[in-house]
């Protein structure tokens, strides 16, 4: 028996970041499908990385992290819009939405950021706009050099997580259970 490969967290947190793909990562470090879910586990775990960096990464690829989170993403399947209240300019594009967080494309953000925010989806559906508060959780650039973060919803009216949840069933792809 061969001795356990070890795998130093900085290196495979940077390979992740700098968007290697899961089978490049597991040829670089020579560990199957399944040794990776553990290791993204373990970065977790440890919070050496956040959970919606994994869903960033690569969302079309068959890696099953849906049963490290809470709470199931719901990838919009249209264009939906996002606005940052304090600068309407900066406007972006929801990506995969739950009743607890949010992954968007195209606002300027920091990690650690609070920020009020507007979806506005009456264009597509029977949805009001709503506001909530939204920390930023972490940012990435895609393979496309679009800016990617991911937020915690922190604040929401009773209102605005009716017209939320409303949203969900309507605009979004709910992914089939693992």
């Amino acid at each position: 028996m061969s001795p356990k490969r070890t795998i130093k967290s900085k290196e495979i947190v940077s390979d992740i970041r700098s968007w290697m793909s899961n089978q490049q990562l597991m040829d670089k470090y020579h560990i199957s499908l399944d040794r990776l879910q553990n290791v993204f586990k373990q970065l977790i775990d440890a919070g050496a990385i956040e959970r919606g960096e994994l869903v960033a990464r690569h969302p079309h690829e068959r890696l099953s992290i849906e049963n490290l989170r809470n709470h199931h993403r719901n990838y919009v399947f249209v264009g939906l819009p996002i606005y940052d209240l304090k600068n309407l300019l900066n406007k972006g594009t929801v990506i995969d939405i739950s009743e607890v967080g949010l992954q968007i494309s195209g606002v300027p953000t920091n990690v650690g950021d609070t920020k009020d925010l507007l979806i506005q989806a009456d264009y597509f559906v029977d949805v009001y706009p709503f506001i909530f508060e939204a920390q930023c959780r972490w940012v990435s650039m895609s393979e496309y050099e679009k800016l990617l973060s991911g937020f915690e919803v922190t604040s929401i009216t009773d209102g605005g997580l009716e017209e939320l949840r409303k949203l969900t069933r309507m605009l979004t792809i709910h992914p089939k259970p693992s």
